[in-house]
């Protein structure tokens, strides 16, 4: 299975926060019941990144028709979903609209499509720095 690494400026190894975010929604998501993939996209104006994820975790059950790696949290790496997951959001990021629809088209259903993008920009909007 394929790792990805994010080294920082001081060469130790990280993960970024929002896979790390996910992984903690993950684990907390196990237990719950599954979410409607349309009922996740509806989130109050001052829901946080924590909401997202777990809106996001939850989506993605629905929205692909593989089962989705998110590694426990704490672990090194990252699984080829999560490093997935960070490419789509770095081209949601960016606005780069060829690279988001090459990305979610090889692995989420078109209708899941718009919500997986709403939910995925909004995790990465609430993360970023002031």
């Amino acid at each position: 299975m394929p790792v990805s690494r994010f080294i920082a400026l001081d060469g130790h190894e990280f993960v970024p926060p929002l896979i790390a975010l996910l992984r903690q929604a993950a684990c907390e998501c196990r237990a719950a019941p599954r979410a409607d993939l349309y009922a996740c996209a509806v989130l109050a104006p001052e829901a946080g990144a924590e909401d997202f994820a777990v809106a996001l975790v939850r989506a993605l059950v629905s929205a692909t028709d593989r089962r989705v790696v998110l590694r426990r949290p704490g672990a090194e790496g990252l699984s080829f979903d999560e490093s997935w997951l960070m490419a789509l959001s770095a081209a949601l990021t960016r606005g780069d609209a060829d690279s988001v629809r090459f990305l979610a088209g090889r692995r989420v259903r078109p209708e899941a499509g718009p919500v997986l993008r709403l939910l995925l920009s909004g995790l990465a909007r609430n993360l970023e720095p002031f």
